[in-house]
């Protein structure tokens, strides 16, 4: 990286803000399901892995300008251990129902920023394609340093874009907290699947397993306009028919069989 503050560092910080502001969020929803113990919690990991930055101070007045690459990095590193070792005590401190409810509480959170990033994607999403969507979501969750590689890309079309979902960038920060990686996954998951819905509801997140490694597929739903009186494959049995203009959403690939078939 360069010695001086460019548009790739701003691009980093302000990912860095919003891993911050989960975080918050994730504080701020588990306290209404068991109050002060979240609050609690959460001191114990600012104290042992560091004071979140704060999100509203401009980069230029934080910022280490002697080693900006480093300085990027351990924030990144400090933030993503930190909310996973309050998750991880989160989801270790509570039984029953009161557990349940704090699951419920996380992913909300996760979901909630997910579908406000996928909102605020919208503006600038230059076209309504797989790759563009999925483009637009590396603008908004951190997924490591620019040098790190990015995730490894199966495949990509303009309906369908998939990677693994390995988290290999995530990864070390869990193992480090201890955290259950599964459900971290599944929170990231819950994540992608707001952000994608809210930034083109033509497209939807779909997670599949091949071989024993996790996929994330954006792919777009695709409609098809029934002539008044033709059956639908899914009510042959029944021989219910479908209106004059009905959509059919098929949740499946261009050109592939119809596996599922709703009707408005």
């Amino acid at each position: 990286m360069s010695a001086f503050l460019g548009h790739i560092h701003y691009w980093l910080y302000r990912k860095i803000q919003l891993l911050v502001e989960r975080e918050n969020l994730i504080l701020e929803k588990t306290t209404k399901v068991v109050d002060d113990l979240a609050e609690e919690l959460h001191s114990i990991s600012v104290d042992t892995y560091g004071e979140p930055i704060n999100p509203s101070i401009p980069l230029e007045n934080i910022i280490d300008h002697g080693n900006i690459h480093g300085w990027l990095s351990n924030q990144i590193n400090i933030a993503s251990v930190r909310e996973a070792a309050f998750i991880k005590d989160l989801l270790d401190t509570n039984s029953g129902d009161e557990a349940v409810n704090v699951v419920t509480a996380i992913l909300d959170a996760f979901a909630v920023q997910g579908q406000a990033c996928g909102v605020v994607a919208q503006d600038n999403l230059e076209e309504h394609t797989a790759p563009a969507i999925y483009n637009a979501l590396q603008n908004f969750y951190v997924n490591g340093m620019p040098c790190d590689g990015g995730d490894q890309v199966v495949s990509e079309s303009p309906d369908e874009f998939t990677w693994v979902g390995d988290h290999r960038l995530q990864a070390g920060y869990w193992r480090t907290a201890g955290v259950d990686s599964k459900f971290m996954a599944l929170a990231y998951q819950t994540w992608f699947e707001a952000f994608v819905k809210a930034v083109d509801p033509n497209f939807e997140l779909v997670t599949t397993e091949e071989n024993g490694t996790r996929l994330y597929t954006i792919k777009k739903k695709y409609s098809t306009k029934y002539k008044k009186g033709r059956v639908c494959k899914q009510s042959k049995k029944t021989g219910a028919k479908v209106k004059a203009g009905t959509t059919v959403t098929v949740w499946i690939s261009k050109g592939a069989k119809p596996k599922k078939q709703t009707t408005n």
